[in-house]
């Protein structure tokens, strides 16, 4: 990568950040808007005026991206009130990065979001957040790469067209149950509520739930207050086969309970084409080497009848402490047996299978 230098931007420099602020704007977004819309926004929210309020205002912060002399890129951070929505205190908004179109491709935009990471850690805040246009899934696959994940909607006033913005987050050194994770061949993705048809697709085979506690689950109303439960959990995946980009089953972190250094995995099922090729104790690997970077404890919740799902947690260290009856989202309570996994039993089972 050539050697790109971050600066910070001064009211000196009011001058050179509108031109580059701009150009970058329109050459991302002139394609999919009207000619009136975006000379409209130019205009009036890259004004000199707007600008200067903004590089006064004590909590917003802009930084250039320079390669030879020449700005190619820029990067707006917000904390406190300047914050465009939340307006939390323990909290950064990265509210824009833009690269000019010549100079895309060489890593800029990284090295513009590396110099936000760095402040958010230097500043101690709990997490940074975004706002990305639905119709820009580059920009949204360059976040997800770094870790955020959608936790919102918003409307964005671009002229008199409303758009809708995906708000996205990334926690700073907490367990985020929707955190990104991901091996050479298997990626684990926050579940969307637009996931649904491709999930069910998976899930509309009822072996795929012979041995689970609520084995009607293939039926489409049924399943679709699963996925309720799941969107509302906050904690659920869709696993995705890299190599061909396809959705093959779900997963979920839940009850977490930070006060006892414990949360539980579960809710996981794949579509029959995946069974016996290892995806299961990779994506188990995934969730527990995370999990246990910050718990002591990972629990299982595994149906009376599902022998498959004991062996597997039991392959893994888990020990059975124990069966209750538990009541799934939407369901009737069911048989299931619980088990633990302590981390110190995590690492031995580890060094034992290298």
């Amino acid at each position: 990568m050539e050697n790109i230098e971050i600066t910070k931007i001064g009211i000196e420099d009011i001058l050179a950040l509108q031109k580059l602020g701009r150009q970058t704007f329109f050459e991302t977004y002139a394609a999919g808007n009207t000619e009136e819309n975006m000379r409209d926004y130019l205009e009036n929210d890259f004004a000199l005026e707007k600008l200067q309020s903004e590089l006064e205002e004590p909590n917003t912060s802009f930084y250039f991206a320079n390669l030879n002399g020449e700005n190619i890129g820029y990067l707006k951070l917000n904390f406190d009130a300047a914050q465009t929505e939340l307006k939390a205190q323990n909290a950064l908004e990265i509210e824009r990065i833009y690269v000019l179109e010549d100079h895309q491709g060489k890593k800029i935009g990284q090295k513009l979001y590396e110099k936000a990471l760095q402040i958010a850690t230097q500043t101690k805040v709990a997490y940074i957040w975004l706002g990305v246009w639905e119709h820009n899934p580059k920009a949204m696959g360059f976040y997800q790469k770094n870790g955020f994940k959608v936790f919102d909607k918003h409307i964005f006033k671009l002229g008199d067209d409303l758009q809708t913005d995906f708000m996205m987050k990334k926690s700073m050194d907490v367990l985020d149950i929707q955190a990104i994770l991901e091996t050479d061949n298997i990626l684990l993705l926050p579940l969307l509520e637009t996931d649904f048809e491709q999930l069910y697709a998976v899930a509309s085979d009822p072996n795929v739930w012979a041995q689970h506690p609520n084995k009607n689950r293939w039926q489409r109303d049924i399943f679709e207050v699963y996925f309720e439960g799941a969107i509302l959990s906050k904690g659920a995946y869709k696993i995705i086969d890299k190599a061909s980009g396809q959705i093959i089953g779900g997963t979920r972190f839940y009850d977490y309970k930070p006060s006892e250094n414990r949360i539980s995995i579960g809710y996981t099922f794949y579509g029959c084409a995946y069974w016996g090729k290892g995806i299961n104790p990779t994506v188990k690997h995934l969730m527990l080497d995370y999990a246990f970077r910050f718990v002591d404890t990972v629990g299982f919740d595994v149906g009376a009848e599902n022998v498959r799902s004991q062996i597997a947690v039991g392959r893994l260290g888990a020990e059975k402490t124990g069966e209750q009856t538990v009541a799934y989202y939407g369901e009737a309570p069911k048989p299931n047996f619980t088990y633990d996994l302590r981390r110190e039993k995590w690492e031995d089972t580890k060094s034992k299978n290298n």
